[in-house]
């Protein structure tokens, strides 16, 4: 689904970069923009951080720099597997290379799509001694799916050796979020990231994920997440990740871990997605039994093709009706809610992230990762205020939608 109005082209076309280059790498400067474009938390005993992406006052390679400073970091000797969904930034695809080069095994699974494109960047990743493209018997692009829509959309990383932010060497390292190696979806559109540092049951579970994206591992109708043998499901400390796809007519992962809060008048959900349609029903009922329960509710929600908000009509007509504050943004590419709340009777700040829109090809088709972050209690939450001032960046300059307005142009 395309996301960008014309006029946010012309804005991003417009804008004026400074660059420099370190070590190889090609760094170019964030916008000078009141945003907030990084964060450090301890969730779980374990440190992490979260980039963001604001393209209100121009290209923001913030999320792209991170990465491949990662991968830049990387040790001779270790390992760096990825999934890429899209990828037309040159100078990620030449980290990757550069890594290789350095004695680095580096393993790529990348969409479909990818493979017939002569684009510099996928050229590089063809020279790569281990890379995939994801393609299956029906003709789709996804590596597990073998749906003849179905996509490999996961943007996840894992690193067994590299160095933090603050410059301290770390082992078994997961980094995930929304953002794909484009610019159209990457540095020009609201994206989020978290990197993981020392979780080794996190890194090891999304690893699992990648050999089966790697070995095309498919199952009947296409039903991968199955919680009760722990296929597609990866528990941890710092966070549990759960991989589509899910059979259809089945539970709905998004749904059942939003079924953990119990609603009251203290709770608080803000939703950052890039398309909601009618094919999540589930997820919608329990959006609407929170409004029931008490809780507040925001959204922000992507823009469609036609420029209108990427909602499907009896699904925003259902939400406004249950009293949820839903705003239109351009260049949301954003896949993540946060909550506050009641779980169990202990109130909790939680981030929930990942490469999920709330459609039905996210649950049934797609190769994807929808990752629950661990919980932070009490006074002090830096990575839930990181994500609810990234939420306000978006939200509160979209234009307000009601019923009378769609699509809430």
């Amino acid at each position: 689904m395309k996301l960008f109005s014309s006029a946010g082209r012309a804005r991003r076309a417009a804008a004026v970069l400074a660059t420099v280059t370190v070590a190889g790498t090609l760094l170019v400067a964030a916008p000078a923009a009141a945003a907030v474009h990084s964060a450090s938390a301890t969730i779980g005993g374990y440190p992490v951080w979260a980039h963001f992406t604001n393209p209100t006052a121009g290209r923001d390679y913030t999320i792209i720099n991170e990465l491949q400073r990662l991968i830049d970091r990387a040790p001779a000797g270790s390992t760096i597997k990825g999934t890429i969904h899209s990828l037309s930034i040159d100078s990620v695809a030449d980290a990757l290379l550069r890594a290789q080069t350095r004695g680095v095994t580096v393993m790529v699974v990348i969409d479909g799509k990818n493979a017939p494109s002569t684009d510099p960047a996928v050229t590089t990743i063809k020279k790569l001694a281990n890379h995939r493209f994801c393609t299956n018997a029906s003709g789709g692009n996804g590596c597990i799916s073998t749906s003849a829509d179905g996509d490999m959309h996961t943007k996840m990383f894992t690193f067994t050796a590299t160095v933090d932010p603050a410059g301290v060497a770390r082992s078994s390292v997961s980094w995930f979020g929304s953002a794909n190696l484009t610019y159209a979806t990457g540095t020009d559109a609201f994206n989020n990231t978290i990197t993981v540092y020392g979780d080794a049951a996190l890194m090891n579970g999304l690893n699992a994920n990648f050999s089966d994206l790697w070995n095309r591992r498919h199952y009947s109708g296409d039903d991968y997440y199955d919680s009760a043998s722990g296929r597609g499901y990866y528990q941890a400390t710092a966070a549990d990740a759960y991989a589509s796809p899910e059979g259809e007519g089945q539970t709905d992962t998004i749904a059942t871990r939003l079924n953990d809060l119990t609603p009251n008048s203290n709770c608080r959900l803000r939703v950052g997605m890039a398309s909601v349609t009618s094919g999540r029903p589930k997820v919608v009922d329990v959006v609407k039994a929170y409004r029931a329960g008490g809780c507040a509710v925001w959204m922000a929600v992507g823009t469609d093709s036609a420029g209108g908000v990427a909602m499907t009509q009896s699904v925003y007509n259902d939400l406004l009706t249950a009293g949820v504050n839903i705003r239109r943004k351009d260049d949301i590419h954003n896949k993540f809610f946060l909550a506050y709340g009641s779980y169990g009777g202990t109130y909790q700040y939680r981030v929930y992230t990942g490469s999920q829109n709330w459609t039905q090809d996210a649950l049934n088709e797609n190769d994807e990762i929808f990752v629950k972050m661990g919980p932070e209690t009490g006074s002090v939450h830096p990575l839930y205020d990181a994500y609810y001032t990234h939420f306000n960046e978006a939200y509160n300059t979209g234009v307000t939608c009601t019923k009378s307005n769609y699509p809430c142009r």
